[in-house]
């Protein structure tokens, strides 16, 4: 499939298009334009296995354009190699399977010519657009080839497992077909209440440290409180009107710079001195193995207490609406990638977002369809 480019050619971006589609049968590879998309099924439906690289993006956009879903087996290229390197190359590309079986390498004309310089696919010469995608086709067929002669020789045993990863691929496609529906508007309503519930934290460690001048999302700041150091803050004063200028009846100000010191807390664990000298590490982690009492221990436990709200604030209540946003999805619809070939345990991997162990909070705006 070739595609627009928004969002890397995410199919579930309502701004993408489809251009082209290649394929390669045994006897040649052809490519259809918008006009005769449709042309292509008859060969699909003659096919006895489907292969690809990255073959979850195709299936998503023939079921996009065309309402295409695969009713035979597939052969995906990254599952193989990720399995012949006993599961440590995260995400193959053709370009280097190709390079390492000798079989030629991809075609990079395009890439120079039109999309490094923002010229999008839908407005690329058709002519040039099929040359390359017909050659990445080809490519896909040969490592295709030599994929196969391994699997016949010198890892066999591995094959039952890859089958078991293309069958799952199909199972993976359909979850992130469906995505998962998302209650933006009350995620929203509920961030606004964390917000207010941050804000009182805060007000509380303010009154335990007798200052208002440190911000609680900076490690450095956080780093100046436990374990003592400087924080100026600049304080403004009205000094009269600017008479000319576009500034003309704005009020002018001087800045003034108060230092303010605030005493050693507590001792910094061994190791977590950071790059930037006088600082240490105030990640939760460290927090959690300090060893502090009365006054100290009071503040710390506020300080995990707010973490905990600003990540359930910012990874979900607004994260994942913001991630919708930015991947322009249909509205309260979240489509993760669901990823085989990243951890080296085999396990699966969700990302854009990752909605694996979401927090309880947010699995309640997560709306059940069955």
């Amino acid at each position: 499939m070739e595609t627009t480019t928004s969002n890397d050619g995410n199919p579930f971006d309502l701004k993408n298009k489809l251009v082209l589609i290649q394929l390669k049968n045994k006897e040649k590879s052809i490519y259809f334009t918008k006009e005769d998309f449709h042309l292509c099924l008859s060969h699909l439906e003659k096919a006895s296995l489907l292969v690809g690289q990255n073959i979850k993006f195709d299936l998503h956009w023939m079921r996009r354009e065309l309402g295409y879903i695969p009713k035979v087996p597939i052969w995906e290229l990254q599952n193989a190699e990720f399995l012949f390197s006993n599961q440590q190359w995260k995400y193959p590309d053709l370009d280097t399977m190709c390079k390492n079986y000798g079989v030629g390498e991809k075609i990079h004309t395009i890439e120079e010519k039109y999309w490094s310089k923002g010229i999008d696919t839908d407005e690329i010469p058709v002519l040039e657009l099929a040359e390359y995608g017909i050659h990445d086709v080809e490519l896909t067929w040969k490592v295709f080839q030599e994929q196969i002669k391994r699997f016949q020789n010198d890892i066999n045993n591995k094959f039952p497992l890859f089958r078991l990863l293309c069958n799952d691929l199909l199972v993976l496609q359909e979850m992130e077909w469906n995505g998962i529906i998302y209650d933006e508007i009350n995620s929203l309503v509920k961030s606004k209440d964390i917000e207010y519930s941050i804000l009182i934290l805060e007000d509380k460690i303010n009154e335990l440290v007798e200052s208002d001048v440190l911000n609680y999302n900076s490690g450095d700041d956080i780093s100046i409180l436990l374990y003592g150091g400087t924080k100026v803050k600049e304080i403004r004063f009205p000094i009269g009107f600017y008479k000319t200028g576009i500034k003309t009846g704005q009020p002018r100000y001087k800045i003034i710079k108060e230092t303010i010191e605030f005493p050693k807390r507590v001792t910094p664990l061994k190791g977590s001195e950071l790059s930037k000298e006088g600082f240490y590490a105030t990640n939760i982690p460290t927090l959690l193995s300090l060893k502090t009492t009365g006054k100290t221990k009071k503040i710390i436990d506020l300080l995990l207490e707010r973490s905990a709200l600003e990540k359930i604030n910012g990874t979900y209540l607004k994260g994942f609406p913001k991630t919708r946003e930015k991947y322009n999805w249909p509205v309260n619809k979240l489509h993760s990638s669901l990823n085989q070939c990243v951890a080296s345990t085999g396990r699966l991997s969700s990302t854009k977002p990752n909605q694996q162990n979401l927090a309880d909070l947010a699995k309640s705006f997560c709306i059940t369809r069955y």
